[in-house]
């Protein structure tokens, strides 16, 4: 699958993006527009005002992908949470300030919107990886 979303991604889109390649389709393909610009044929939007996979009554985008390909993971709950909290500018968890930091940080050292998401997959996985042993404890 080809899938789009609007291009300078941070948390929503990042995530959203680290778990279709890990729990939806590994050979997964993404590409960018501008806010307004309309969505390609062809490709599947995410994280756009209005489509299937994006916000609703209260839920970002990684909620709503997590809803629609379950998977049976408190580690993907917990980072569904952290996701939310830094996307809706909450910052009630102790690890959103530094991800957020982290993700701004490879934004800023990185133009090429597929790196980006490059760059910040190994984060998702390393979070899912520290709360999966944190259910076990």
């Amino acid at each position: 699958m080809k899938w789009v979303t609007e291009c300078r991604p941070h948390v929503d889109r990042c995530a959203s993006a680290w778990f279709i390649r890990r729990f939806v389709d590994p050979q997964a393909e993404f590409a960018f527009i501008r806010r307004g610009e309309p969505v390609p044929r062809g490709l599947t939007p995410y994280d756009l005002p209005g489509v299937r996979f994006g916000h609703r009554n209260g839920q970002v985008t990684f909620d709503v992908l997590l809803r629609e390909y379950p998977q049976k993971t408190r580690g993907l709950t917990k980072i569904a949470h952290l996701v939310r909290d830094i996307d809706l500018g909450e910052f009630r968890l102790a690890e959103s300030r530094g991800l957020d930091t982290l993700l701004y940080g490879i934004l800023l050292t990185e133009s090429d919107d597929v790196r980006v998401l490059e760059r910040t997959a190994p984060l998702f996985g390393a979070l899912l990886r520290y709360y999966e042993d944190e259910a076990q404890a």
